[in-house]
Order: structure tokens, then sequence, then C-alpha cells
């Protein structure tokens, strides 16, 4: 979840010492903060997509076969000898086979789920510790709506170091409209019951309506969700929306409840209706044609501005912007919109007498995660609605921002589609261009309406549970057929399976250990670096409390701790990619190459040049791991201690052969020296290169600069 980002709900001066410690302390290191829950540790919330289909804290291995990710599903038969056996003596099998391909097939044309960050702060409403029952929370729609369907979005959340799904989320409940706050007549719009009471909740409830109307919705729990471990009675929901013509007209209204649970950025009624979910932006399955639109000051710029021209004078209910976001980059709202935003309103085209419809800093922006930034609007009328961000005025710079789409609502118009858009510094270059700002797609894909997007996540949530007890289907048919042909062929088979099964044990044997030596060297990187970082980051705030009478030095280190701060998500990202399943191709690889000097040598003048093919053939975690922390750790020395205006980055990767080499025009150091003696920082490389077969060069003299080379055969 979030916050409402509304600019009545958060004022500016009193919020942004406060927003600006929550986001470099809380979001950014939150993933060692532990959140108290009534009697659970509530540690995180996460997406309702695992990196497996197995449940925390079951104790059971995690089978092969499991797709990785529900939300792409895809299938990875064993290659076993009891899988080949099986499917040559069982059409059966066959048969289950080909009707798992069918439903992949029928998955890659509904909408895919951007996987979002896990969030430590904002995850909903939570009920209090009152005796009284039914729990309740009700939504004030501020005037009487007829709305075409109400969505619940559960809590997946880490509770005592547990993942549960739908934490909070009722067995029994009631949605119920009234014109009357408190509810003395009501219509009940539907009476539920989970089909499954000890069954997980990954996905939204959806209850699509017609002829209902009120001004409160209210939703009662009539059968409490029971924590496992405790027994403890909760109700917890992460979202509430109330659609109509595809809109969430729920977004900022005011909520209320029987009782709650305030915890300031962790628990409170007013995050249920923020419009923030871990599900992100509703897209369909077509893929964007363009990026958006993309501002580049040609010098030093103090402001900038990108406004639409809606063609006449209307009511405007509420806007939506939703970031760029390339599908070459790695989502960061705090990376990708580093400025302060402010949203207007007006008649004419220069903003005179413009309304104010929202101020956000950097630090609100970043709290969205892949969300839209949504703001509602209350009585304004204009023409032009423009987006203008703030850039420095000490010291200032060029300004640089990209957005992917801007969504104006009239009623449940999108009254933006296609209109003129206007630019103090535009950039029309491919994929980016004025026009892309109001096309109706994101950077990724098509923007579709909630609710449509709802329906096909429930069609992809039931095609995602069949194929998984066909998976159950198929694990027992391979066992009974093997089982049947042993005792069918006799013990000379029986002697062959036994062979194959303790080799099979000893190559398990052998990832074990190989896993355990990975999870060591990820737990030193984690020490080393992460742990280093936020250290600092304690001590600097430890000092800003002593400085309070100095706000020089107070601002001081709190840049300290922002820069702190960006390294460890720089740092907290790289291992996550290291070990994350599904992004392991050389093609992969190649692009966090680009992504990685795009940041680092942000300041020098490089090139970057790729020969031979970029395949997709899947690489080892152990290359993959040892090439990248070479290649970055080259960029670092050129950036901390190379004092070099270029740099040239050549890549080639050909006959099974890498060969990587980058040169810098830097001070350099003779190494050439008989007096010569490698530091700590070579050596390392050279390790890092000896333990995926490679050979390591490196040639440099004084004020001629350095040049590395990599050469290691492809695995």
């Amino acid at each position: 979840m979030g916050f409402v980002l509304e600019e009545a709900a958060y004022p500016m001066p009193a919020l942004e010492l406060t927003l600006r410690k929550k986001s470099l302390l809380a979001l950014l290191a939150g993933w060692l903060v532990v959140i108290g829950g009534g009697d659970n540790k509530l540690e995180a919330q996460f997406s309702p997509f695992p990196e497996t289909t197995s449940q925390a804290g079951e104790g059971r291995e995690i089978r092969e076969t499991v797709p990785p990710d529900l939300a792409d599903l895809t299938i990875n038969p064993r290659s076993s000898s009891a899988d080949r056996i099986a499917r040559i003596f069982n059409r059966n099998l066959r048969d289950i086979e080909e009707s798992q391909a069918d439903i992949v097939a029928q998955l890659e044309t509904l909408p895919r789920v951007s996987r979002e960050l896990q969030r430590v702060t904002g995850f909903g409403y939570h009920s209090g510790a009152a005796k009284q029952r039914p729990k309740w929370v009700q939504i004030d729609m501020g005037e009487v709506v007829n709305p075409d369907a109400v969505a619940l979005f559960p809590v997946t959340a880490e509770v005592d170091d547990e993942t549960v799904y739908g934490y909070g989320f009722p067995r029994g409940f009631r949605i119920d409209i009234s014109s009357e706050e408190d509810f003395r007549n009501y219509e009940t719009i539907v009476e539920a019951r989970l089909e499954d009471p000890a069954g997980l909740k990954r996905w939204p409830y959806l209850r699509q309506m017609e002829g209902y109307s009120g001004r409160y919705i209210r939703i009662t729990a009539t059968a409490l969700w029971r924590s496992p471990s405790t027994g403890q009675e909760v109700f917890a929901l992460s979202e509430i929306m109330v659609l109509k013509g595809g809109r969430n007209l729920a977004v900022g209204k005011g909520v209320s409840a029987l009782d709650t649970e305030d915890r300031a950025d962790q628990w409170s009624t007013r995050f249920v209706s923020d419009g923030i979910t871990t599900l992100g932006i509703p897209h369909g399955e077509t893929e964007s044609p363009s990026l958006g639109f993309r501002a580049r000051s040609e010098g030093p710029a103090t402001t900038s501005w990108v406004q639409v021209d809606l063609g006449e004078s209307m009511k405007i209910d509420q806007v939506e912007i939703i970031l760029a976001d390339p599908p070459a980059t790695v989502p960061d709202p705090t990376v990708r919109f580093p400025y302060p935003m402010k949203i207007e309103l007006s008649e004419a085209p220069d903003m005179r007498e413009a309304t104010l419809l929202g101020h956000f800093n950097p630090s609100q922006i970043g709290m969205i995660g892949a969300n839209p930034l949504i703001v509602p609007v209350k009585d304004s009328y204009g023409r032009y609605v423009r987006i203008s961000v703030e850039g420095s005025t000490k010291s200032p710079a060029r300004i640089s921002f990209d957005l992917a789409e801007l969504i104006v609502y009239s009623g449940t118009q999108n009254v933006a589609a296609g209109k003129p858009v206007s630019a103090m510094h535009p950039l029309v270059i491919r994929s980016w261009s004025p026009d892309y700002l109001v096309d109706g797609f994101s950077s990724r894909r098509n923007l579709v309406s909630y609710d449509a997007w709802i329906i096909e996540l429930l069609k992809r949530n039931r095609l995602v549970r069949t194929w998984n007890e066909k998976e159950d289907q198929r694990l027992r048919l391979v066992d009974q057929t093997v089982t049947h042909g042993v005792a069918s062929i006799g013990s000379g088979v029986a002697g062959v399976l036994a062979f194959v099964l303790i080799a099979l044990s000893r190559g398990r044997v052998k990832r074990r250990k190989d896993l355990e030596s990975l999870r060591q060297r990820i737990a030193s990187d984690l020490h080393d670096d992460i742990g280093s970082n936020l250290s600092s980051i304690a001590l600097l705030a430890e000092l800003g409390k002593t400085e309070v009478e100095e706000p020089d030095l107070v601002l001081e280190e709190l840049s300290d701790i922002k820069v702190t701060a960006d390294k460890t998500i720089e740092s907290m990202r790289d291992i996550v990619w290291l070990i994350r399943p599904g992004e392991e191709t050389w093609a992969q690889m190649l692009t966090r190459f680009r992504e990685t000097a795009s940041k680092l040598l942000r300041a020098h003048e490089y090139t970057f040049v790729v020969h031979g093919e970029a395949h997709d053939d899947r690489l080892p975690l152990e290359f993959k791991r040892d090439l990248f922390l070479i290649y970055k750790e080259v960029l670092n020395n050129i950036v901390r201690h190379a004092g070099a205006t270029k740099v040239e980055i050549e890549i080639d990767c050909k006959r099974h052969r890498l060969q990587m080499k980058i040169s810098d025009n830097g001070r350099g150091f003779n190494n050439l020296d008989q007096e010569f003696r490698e530091g700590n920082g070579l050596r390392n490389l050279r390790m890092r290169a000896q333990a995926i077969g490679g050979s390591l060069r490196v040639r440099s003299a004084l004020d001629e600069g350095t040049t590395v080379q990599l050469m290691v055969p492809m695995p």
C-alpha cells in the first residue's frame, strides 16, 4: 500500500523531514525493520507472486517442476530417468503434459503482472483490539454513486518469518451500500464466504453489480481470519476499490471503521483508499510502441514543464501520472524521478490564475512503487493541465525527466487521450515524443481499466491453480508408472535404476554444497557492503540528533545519508539480480552491463561496443556472479581512482570464448616496474577470473591510462 497522494492530506512543510527519514531509513533499509502488528511480527508486505509456489515454513523441499513464478508461468519438465520412462509407457502422462502446455498458451494471452518491491510501510487497514463484533470498515464516497464493481485487495505479508497470503482477509464477509452513515437503511450487494477457508488468498476479490446506489460502502467481516500460530483474530485489507467506468472512485475518500490499529506509516484507514497496491499498474497484453515523454534542457535550468490542452474548459475529477519505465531499466521511482513535482489546472495556457492540484517531493513519489501517481480533484474546472518539475536554484543543472502517460478524468472519461501536448524542453527521438504522453500506453504495455484488468487476473489465477493440480496428477502418475515398471522388468533394471538414483543423489549433494557456498558468499557481500552502508546511515542519523542547533550541518548529514542510501539500493539491487531466477542469459547480462555503465560512468565520455550475437542460453549463477563483479569493480576503480575522462568498453563473444576489454585515459600506474606490487583489488580480480576459468591482463603506464583485458571460456 502507501499513502493518499493528496495535498490536503499531507501539508508539505510539516511532513518533508519525516518523509525523508522514512524513505531513507525505513524504505531503503526496511528489510531489516520488524514492525509489530498485535501478537504477530509483521515484517514486510509483498507482491502475491513468490519465487516459487511453496509456502514458507512448510519445511518442504521445492519440486523441480514447480514454475518459478505464478505471474509468468512456464513449463519446466523434469528430465530425470523416471520421467522419460513414464512418457514412453503411459499415454495419460503425455495427455496431462499437453493440457499443461495448452494452459500456458492461454496464459500468454492474459495480462502479465509486474512484481512489486516489498513494502515496509503503508500495508492498509488493520482492525483494533475491541471485542465488539462484527468488525467493519466503510468508505464515504462524498456523494451518491452507482458503481459498476467493488474490489477488495488482500494483504500478502511476512509474519513471524513466514509468508502469509491473505493476512487478515475475512473467511466470510458482506458488502453493503447505503445513503446513511450509520447504515440504518442499506442494501446488501453480496454476502460471500471463501470456498476454502484454509486456502490462500492471493488475488483481489471482485464483485460486479448493477442497480445499486449510495454514498457509503461498508465491508463487514462476518467470519474473521484467525492466525494459525497465535489464534489471534484479525480483519485486514490492503485496498478497497469502488469502480465506475474503469476508474477507481474511492481514491482519497474518507474511511472509517468500527475500530482500527493506527501505527504511523504502517496501518491506517487512509491506506485502504490510496490507490496503491502490490499488483502495480493495470496493464493489458499489447506491447507498447512508445516509451512516453522525455524532457531534456540544453543548458542549466531551474524548472521545466509539460502540459496537455483538453480543448475546452471542463470539470476535472482526477489526474493520474504513470512514470516512465523502459524495459531495459530496473524500476526505481526514486531514481527515475528525482525532482519535486507540481500539478496545476488553468483556463490559460500560461497558467494564469492556476489551481494547484498537488505538490509532491521525490520521497513521496518514490513511495508509490510500480503504481500510478493518483491525484483526486474536487470542484475544479480548467482546460490546461500542467506538470512542472523544480530543479535546484542554488546550483542549476540540466533538467532531465521522463513520464510514460498522463490521464485526466472528467467523470469516468479520460479527456486527455489523444489531445495536444506542449512542453518547455521536449526531446523527440525514437520512442520518445510529447504525443506519446497521451497515447494510452505505459512504457511497457497498453493500459486497461481496473475492472477488466482484475477479471483477467482472476482468469490467470484459475488457470494457474488448474496447472498445479495437473502437475500433482503428473507427479503421481510418474511415480505409479515407474513403480509398476520396476516390478515388471526385474532385478536387472532395478540395479540400473539404483545406479541412476545414486548418481542423482550425489549430484544433489554437490548442488547443496554449491548452494551453501553461494549463500556464504552472498552473506559476506551483505555484511561487507550493505551492512557497512547501513552502519554509516545509523551513525550519520545519530550525529544529526546532536546538531539540531546547526541547520547547515543537519542538511549535510541528510545529504550524506541520501548518498549512502543510494549506494545501498544499488548494491542490494545487484545482489538480488545476481541470485534471481529467470535472469541468467547472456543477452540479459549484456543489458545489465549497459545499465551499470550508464549509472557509474554518467560523468564520463564512454563507448560500449559488443561483437558477436547475444544468445539466450542460461548462464550458471557462479559464472554470472563473478563476471559481473569483475566488470563492476573495474568500472568502480575507474570512477574512484583513475581520474579519467574517456572510457572504452569492448566485449567480444565468439567461438565459445568471451573477451572483455576496458580501457581508460586516466592517470594510470606503472605496473611493469620491477618494484610494483599488486594490491588487494587486483588480486581479487585475478582470483575471480581464475574461479571461472579465465585469465586477466592489466596494462598501465603513468599518465597513459589503464587497460584491463579478461579472457574466459563461455560455459
